[in-house]
């Protein structure tokens, strides 16, 4: 069983993703509500899939389309104003540097929800440095001359060193949860990490390892 007073919650993160803001959307009251302090950590998104052999979502036209009617009905049920942004995907980077430079900061959550959802709550483009400053400033961090800032090769490489950590400890998806040891993904799994947070979960540790131990029966065939 997990200590009920341990509650630092890894948080994993990429603006391109829809799904990064439906969860940030929902963080600072899952926090409240379940004691967690959230560590968030920026990540790139398409560096993940490339370690993991995997495409994105938008990468494939049946999933692209499935994608934007699903998160459409989860705002929805969130009561959420879905936008979407002017492109889709779009080059995160910027924005996430951004997220990097002040990423230990306390008021970091509300710098990237207010991030996240000037994109997808207001169709604001995250690629543009004008709407990256207005927001940051208006969060109260100091968003003088950023755009130098978040090229300064410490930033840079703390985003790199993000993504590498991630994929070192499993990560193949955002948004993801790290607690205790256990990997949360997607932002419709909070109630299973709220769960693991005071120790009702299953220990799917052994369980899981049950199955994974068997061989692999058949693979899919890879086209070249």
């Amino acid at each position: 069983m997990v200590e009920e007073d341990v509650r630092r919650v890894v948080f994993h993160f990429d603006f391109v993703s829809p799904y990064s803001w439906l969860a940030l959307m929902q963080a600072e009251a899952f926090g409240r509500r379940h004691g967690v302090e959230w560590v968030l950590r920026p990540v790139v998104y398409a560096a993940l899939l490339d370690a993991s052999g995997l495409v994105g979502p938008a990468e494939t036209s049946s999933k692209r389309n499935y994608t934007f009617h699903d998160v459409y009905r989860c705002a929805h049920r969130l009561g959420l104003r879905f936008e979407g942004p002017p492109a889709h995907p779009f080059r995160s980077i910027e924005v996430l540097r951004v997220a990097c430079l002040f990423q230990d900061e306390p008021a970091v959550l509300s710098l990237a929800v207010q991030l996240a959802d000037a994109c997808w709550g207001g169709g604001r483009p995250l690629t543009e440095p004008g709407v990256l400053e207005e927001v940051t400033a208006a969060v109260g961090f100091d968003a003088q001359d950023l755009e130098r800032r978040i090229s300064r090769p410490e930033i840079k490489g703390l985003l790199r060193e993000n993504t590498e950590k991630a994929v070192g400890q499993g990560v193949f998806g955002v948004p993801s949860f790290l607690f205790g040891g256990q990997l949360f993904w997607g932002h419709d799994r909070l109630s299973h990490l709220a769960d693991c947070l005071v120790g009702k979960g299953p220990d799917d540790f052994v369980e899981a390892r049950r199955t994974l131990d068997r061989p692999r029966g058949a693979d899919r065939r890879r086209r070249s």
